[in-house]
């Protein structure tokens, strides 16, 4: 495990991944430097058994994977910040991010001895926070969700119940907000969004929209590892994302089965030269 500078700021930036989207973490983490060249937090992908080979990304390996929140529960004691920025892996970063905002919105967000903060931007109104763009999530509306968010750690330690799926945990952190609202915020729809991006995956498949996305930059997607089945709702296509589903699966256990015996394997930054769209 590699371990961060000494002098560390009091958040940041974690991606709970695992070893089944290692074909993604090129992309996401090019994107990511990409677009947020000065991120000057620490970085952490939470891994099962890989090494994403990038001097900027700290590894922390949770070994055999389970479910969402169990590979997140055995993560989150090795972050020592007490703030998280959690990034998901599929959620390719699509413009530039202004720095000056991450702080006002941290700063603000230390003011406020809050719990949790969608940066997504939303189109909900609700109750205004005073001298803010932020709404307070209140019991009937519960903008609370795992793509974007800013987290007080021990908050996030609440919804990491081991043997939970990604769907599950959300539930638990609706639960939470609902339980206690105060401590819940969300970026308004007056606010400028924190974070762009292009979800690229749904149902463990590329999405059409995202493998564009990829094509106007000039990248490819591995879709040997992670197909872009056909998208409709009748008998064949269901059939056909079926099958796919079962093959990757089984190859993930196989592959993560070798990755645990051979001591881990790596995965290396993307090296393809980007075009410009």
């Amino acid at each position: 495990m590699t371990e961060a500078n000494s002098s560390r700021p009091n958040w940041a930036v974690i991606v709970p991944s695992c070893d089944a989207y290692k074909d993604t973490w090129p992309l996401f983490f090019h994107f990511l430097f990409k677009y947020w060249p000065d991120v000057n937090v620490p970085v952490y992908i939470f891994t099962n058994h890989y090494t994403y080979l990038d001097e900027r990304v700290i590894n922390i390996p949770v070994g055999r994977d389970e479910q969402w929140s169990s590979n997140l529960h055995k993560a989150l004691p090795h972050v020592k910040e007490e703030f998280v920025f959690v990034l998901l892996d599929d959620f390719l970063l699509s413009a530039p991010v202004d720095p000056q905002l991450v702080e006002e919105t941290f700063h603000h967000f230390q003011t406020l001895n809050a719990d949790y903060l969608a940066v997504d931007k939303f189109t909900k109104s609700g109750k205004k926070v005073e001298n803010s763009l932020w709404n307070q999530v209140t019991k009937d509306n519960l903008v609370v969700g795992l793509n974007v968010a800013l987290w007080r750690k021990s908050h996030l330690a609440k919804i990491a119940v081991p043997g939970l799926n990604i769907w599950k945990a959300e539930n638990v952190a609706k639960q939470l907000a609902k339980e206690n609202p105060e401590t819940n915020y969300y970026f308004g729809p007056d606010s400028k969004p924190l974070i762009t991006y292009q979800e690229s995956i749904k149902g463990y498949f590329w999405k059409p929209s995202g493998l564009e996305f990829l094509k106007l930059h000039g990248l490819e997607a591995d879709l040997k590892w992670r197909p872009c089945p056909p998208q409709g709702r009748d008998f064949f296509s269901k059939l056909i994302r079926s099958f796919y589903k079962y093959r990757m699966k089984r190859r993930q256990k196989i592959d993560e089965k070798n990755a645990g015996l051979n001591g881990g394997k790596t995965v290396s930054p993307l090296r393809r030269i980007e075009r410009e769209p």
